[in-house]
């Protein structure tokens, strides 16, 4: 889907990109770019895709194809990560 169609989808169903934004604790510049393709966020892209009721790949089929979902926390990676490091 390009920009505009994502945002006139969003406005049939009663949301914003503003929404999604307040919804994430994220900016809406960040929404807006995920939208227009200028800035990646699977996060962003994840919430836009839930609320039009589609899947990511739908909503964005070139820009998260190879997008891996891990089974534990970004926070629990990091602090392997610092594990690994220090020995």
């Amino acid at each position: 889907m390009d920009y505009e169609t994502i945002k006139t989808e969003l406005r049939k169903k009663g949301y914003s990109m503003s929404m999604i934004a307040d919804a994430l604790g994220c900016t809406p510049v960040n929404v807006h770019q995920v939208c227009k393709g200028t800035n990646n966020s699977y996060r962003v892209a994840k919430a836009v895709a839930a609320t039009l009721e589609l899947t990511v790949n739908d909503v964005f089929p070139t820009s998260y194809q190879d997008v891996q979902n891990f089974p534990t926390s970004r926070q629990e990676r990091v602090e392997a990560l610092k594990q690994r490091l220090a020995s």
